[in-house]
């Protein structure tokens, strides 16, 4: 049956060979329609033998190569013409026609332009705040608990974190929103006015839709005040704390520090200093030392379910980390995850803010998203 026949190789084709066989298509394409392929994007094709020709017109290097398979001539440089009358008359365009006055007139025409752009009725402009008195307080306090780390600045990340007695960072400026007008539904977006005061002593109405677009755009949402949190939680304010850790490992074996962005996220009821003081004779900790990266303190009796919650969070991450020690090979997959040390921390803060449900982690992209 010929089984043990080895088939013929043919040789591979040189660089020329290649050119030379591109070339050639063109002219089949011209032969076959009875004229030079144009830029047709609907003809992929066509197309494709267009830009190609164009290529070799502009590369004057390879008509010497290609003049014996030019058979139609389309490296040919034109001659120039004769005479003046040579270049009216092959103005098959009546590019140099002198034009009218009505003809001259059209250049100044607008067309396809709108003739008026759509504004909102009322422009929110800021005004100062006739009675800012009320409010310079507020602003003085969240100050006062973004420095103690009462409150903290988080990512803005759904206009569904805008509601009344909230404080925002705009552009570098705090701002609080004191109401929010009567509400409607325009194709499943929220559409109101906000009195919004800036502690700059300005207000504005603007509407719901503006202060998200600017909050989208590098800015902040600030976090209420923790003893709002825990009094929300039914928890007492001086309630035992506990502590989410995330943890880098110092392990010089090759197959750890191989893994990016290797972090072990857990939780202790005491301190993560002392959790962590024997970190190198644990195999939890890879028997080796660790760097604390991170100490997030939350009420004793949530944190085991922090924890879970952010280990199932990120689950897609976790890491079986391979590791040798002592002569003997260890593997574990013990809160250890390939993750970016400022997504976990993102991770958290939305735990924190009670949202962490609508969002999730894109492995691939290394980024949480809303979710669909």
């Amino acid at each position: 049956f010929g089984l043990l026949v080895a088939p013929v190789k043919m040789p591979r084709a040189t660089a020329d060979e290649r050119v030379v066989a591109s070339f050639q298509e063109i002219c089949a394409f011209i032969e076959s329609q009875g004229r030079a392929p144009e830029n047709n994007p609907a003809n992929v094709i066509e197309f494709k033998l267009y830009h190609r020709l164009q290529g070799f017109l502009n590369d004057p290097a390879s008509w010497e190569a290609l003049a014996p398979y030019d058979v139609h001539g389309l490296l040919n440089e034109p001659e120039a013409p004769a005479s003046i009358d040579e270049i009216v008359d092959s103005d098959v365009f009546g590019l140099l026609d002198s034009p009218s006055r009505d003809d001259a007139a059209e250049i100044f025409t607008l067309r396809h332009v709108p003739a008026h752009r759509a504004e909102p009725d009322d422009v929110a402009e800021h005004q100062p705040c006739p009675d800012f008195d009320r409010f310079a307080p507020l602003f003085k306090s969240c100050h006062e608990d973004l420095r103690e780390g009462r409150r903290s600045l988080i990512q803005f990340r759904n206009e569904s974190q805008i509601s009344p007695e909230t404080f925002y960072v705009v552009r570098g400026i705090l701002a609080y929103v004191a109401g929010i007008g009567e509400e409607t539904k325009v194709r499943g977006r929220r559409v109101a006015r906000l009195r919004c005061i800036f502690e700059n002593g300005t207000e504005s109405n603007l509407l719901l839709q503006s202060l998200a677009r600017s909050l989208y755009d590098n800015g902040r949402r600030v976090t209420e005040p923790n003893d709002v949190t825990l009094a929300r939680m039914g928890l007492e304010v001086d309630v035992a704390q506990g502590e989410i850790y995330v943890l880098r490992s110092l392990s010089t074996d090759p197959q750890v520090q191989a893994i990016p962005h290797l972090y072990k996220i857990g939780f202790t009821k005491g301190t993560t200093q002392e959790r962590v003081a024997n970190a190198q004779n644990e195999r939890a900790y890879l028997h080796a030392p660790v760097k604390i990266m991170a100490v997030y303190s939350t009420p004793a009796a949530t944190v085991s379910s922090y924890e879970a919650l952010l280990h199932r969070f990120f689950a897609l991450a976790r890491i079986d980390v391979a590791y040798t020690h002592g002569g003997e090979t260890y593997a574990t997959a013990d809160e250890w995850f390939s993750v970016p040390l400022r997504v976990i921390d993102e991770a958290i803060q939305l735990l924190s803010a009670g949202t962490i449900a609508n969002f999730e982690y894109d492995r691939d992209t290394g980024a949480i998203h809303l979710r669909a």
